[in-house]
């Protein structure tokens, strides 16, 4: 009784997505990025918290810059993030 309570409550639960998004400059050449996304089931957010404090270990480690890493909850609420280098001047850079 208590397994099938769990599994109703967890139907209700948000999903959560980790997003770690790469900016790779080459001068006179346009911005590219790259989207790596790592989907986690309905009401894992332990396990997503988990991975988003890897990447961002790893990421400050490896010294990957300008990146930025996002723990979403649902379809785009941003519960945690994290960013790398200089991201608002490349942000910029992307729109003018």
């Amino acid at each position: 009784m208590k397994k099938a309570w769990q599994n109703f409550i967890t139907q209700f639960k948000p999903r959560y997505r980790v997003e770690v998004l790469n900016y790779h400059l080459v001068p006179f050449a346009p911005l590219m990025t790259n989207a790596n996304t790592q989907d986690f089931e309905k009401g894992e957010y332990d396990a997503a918290r988990k991975y988003f404090d890897k990447v961002v270990m790893a990421t400050a480690k490896a010294k990957v810059a300008p990146a930025e890493v996002h723990l979403i909850k649902g379809k785009k609420t941003v519960v945690h993030s994290a960013s790398f280098g200089p991201i608002n001047e490349v942000k910029r850079f992307k729109a003018g």
